[in-house]
């Protein structure tokens, strides 16, 4: 797989993971590109327009106030709209580890609030995936 291993990331909090992503030069574009995504520009589901490079959107026209992470995220599910992302995945693209928190949960609660869309859907045991918006 193009993302370590949780149970390394685990073991070594700020060691060999950190350097090992620093050591690559990946930012968040070459992390998922590598992990199959291809971001193109402008990204659209329905009225929703993610601008990756800058780093805006805009839902019927209207721009949303979103922070740097939360368009990342946005743009990778709408990279990828049938991939199934598992949190250790989300991790690795979005912020260069796999620590294990709930700060993927947190971004995507605050995407749902932000959009007033119910974006995402929980695949049991796997992670999230783009539900399909009209």
């Amino acid at each position: 797989m193009a993302y370590p291993a949780p149970a390394l990331a685990r073991r070594t909090t700020a060691g060999p993971l950190l350097r090992s992503v620093a050591d690559t030069g990946q930012d968040f574009a070459g992390r998922a590109a590598a992990a199959g995504a291809a971001l193109g520009a402008p990204l659209v589901t329905g009225g929703l327009v993610v601008d990756l490079p800058g780093y805006a959107v805009t839902l019927d026209g209207e721009p949303l106030e979103l922070s740097p992470r939360q368009v990342e995220l946005l743009a990778l599910f709408l990279a990828c709209p049938r991939k199934v992302w598992s949190r250790d995945q989300l991790h690795w693209v979005c912020w260069g580890d796999t620590a294990a928190s709930r700060r993927v949960d947190v971004q995507l609660c605050r995407l749902r609030t932000k959009t007033g869309l119910d974006l995402f859907r929980n695949v049991r045991d796997r992670g999230w995936a783009l539900r399909a918006v009209a």
